[in-house]
């Protein structure tokens, strides 16, 4: 028998399809818009300017194709009619 794993593809749940131009959660603040490196509790995020997000050019999960493949582990391993033509004498 055969170590096969099915894998199928899905539209990227980050960008939406997009691809590009997305927009996520600034990586230096978590998403709060204040530098956590400053002693000043309001002083701005020098990544996101304060918005608490930043737009990518290209999707970091898809890396622009606006796809994912995924490995699917519910489905059966192999292919039946090979399986069977590997059994017989």
């Amino acid at each position: 028998m055969r170590d096969m794993h099915s894998s199928h593809t899905i539209t990227c749940p980050l960008c939406h399809g997009r691809g590009s131009d997305v927009e996520v959660a600034c990586g230096d603040c978590g998403g709060t818009g204040y530098d956590p490196n400053e002693d000043n509790p309001f002083a701005q995020c020098h990544t996101c300017f304060g918005e608490g997000t930043v737009i990518l050019d290209d999707c970091s999960r898809c890396d622009g194709d606006g796809v994912i493949t995924i490995d699917d582990p519910d489905a059966p391993e192999g292919d039946p009619e090979e399986d069977a033509d590997e059994a017989s004498p």
